[in-house]
């Protein structure tokens, strides 16, 4: 009897160490699926990085606590300047979006390249918050003759992000303000060509795309260049 109660307490024993290993395999896999999915959900993003230089929940300069939060709500990427606002967003998504809305609209309005519905080309638009639609895709400002224009463009964000792009680069390319990569300093011929990129319905040229990274990681500061750069053409024509 003492050998019979061994034997069971022994295997009793394995088969509880048997299911300890079974759940801890399975936490770990479903942790291993949980940050895959968040790097796939990362690499999934719809349109431009977040084009403005400060938090939208705190209102406080992206940086000014250590290197800004990034988030992708939605495909939509989000700054934060750090972590604990995230959880604020996180709380209420779109009462802050709607607040960024409204800065990425008036930021991108002087630039937007079409006075044409994109949707319905044969309808024009002024540019009026009063005559026409507006919305934000991507963190990218869309205008439309009429509001279900919205619905079409975030059925398809690449394919009108794209008409965007080429609508910019022709408009903008001319009068762009800069002979150098607003990145490296060198000019925007010294490797072939300058490269073309658009952020925020506005051109960037570079001496080359390994300058792109760069961009992405700073969109807000990179505008701002660009920015000064229009502001002082003659000066920088030169540079």
């Amino acid at each position: 009897m003492k050998f019979l109660s061994t034997t069971l307490i022994t295997l009793a024993l394995a088969t509880s160490a048997a299911h300890a290993q079974q759940a801890h395999d399975h936490a770990s896999h479903a942790e291993a699926t949980d940050t895959q999915q968040a790097a796939s959900e990362e690499q999934q993003r719809i349109g431009d990085p977040w084009p403005l230089d400060t938090c939208i929940v705190s209102g406080e300069k992206l940086g000014s606590m250590g290197d800004p939060i990034i988030l992708i709500h939605e495909g939509r990427e989000v700054r934060f300047c750090c972590q604990s606002c995230v959880g604020t967003f996180r709380a209420d998504p779109a009462k802050y979006l709607a607040k960024a809305d409204e800065k990425i609209i008036e930021m991108q309005k002087p630039f937007y390249p079409l006075d044409y519905c994109i949707i319905d080309t044969a309808e024009s638009v002024s540019g009026n918050p009063e005559e026409d639609s507006f919305s934000v895709v991507g963190n990218r400002l869309f205008i439309y003759c009429c509001p279900p224009g919205d619905e079409k463009v975030r059925a398809e964000p690449a394919k009108y992000i794209e008409i965007l792009d080429k609508a910019v680069v022709a408009q903008q390319a001319a009068n762009y303000p800069l002979t150098t990569c607003v990145i490296s300093g060198q000019p925007l011929d010294s490797m072939g060509g300058a490269v073309s990129m658009v952020v925020a319905n506005q051109l960037v040229q570079l001496c080359c795309a390994g300058c792109k990274s760069k961009v992405e990681a700073d969109p807000a500061g990179t505008l701002a260049k660009i920015q000064d750069a229009r502001q002082a053409p003659a000066e920088n024509a030169t540079n």
